[in-house]
């Protein structure tokens, strides 16, 4: 993928410009697999917008098929961890 290539397609995904930056986060993030595993916190703070924000953005996303959520759980009480998003 060159530089731009990225850019361009962040451009076409149909979407918030919240939901555009949300995207390019994630593909800039994402290993060679286009997988990450981001605390939704951290992007929040990167972008400076509410949590709230994030979720309808990231729901919005996967519902249009840009990405995968799979949930993560710790292995010592089971509980929560942050995502895995994977950009398809």
């Amino acid at each position: 993928m060159n530089k731009l290539s990225k850019y361009k397609l962040c451009g076409m995904v149909n979407t918030t410009m919240a939901g555009k930056l949300l995207y390019l986060i994630l593909c800039e993030l994402a290993d060679r697999d286009g997988e990450v595993t981001v605390p939704q916190r951290k992007i929040c703070d990167a972008l400076h917008i509410a949590k709230s924000t994030a979720s309808r953005n990231l729901r919005k996303l996967k519902m249009a098929g840009y990405i995968e959520t799979v949930p993560q759980y710790r292995t010592d009480d089971g509980g929560r961890s942050s995502n895995k998003y994977i950009i398809k």
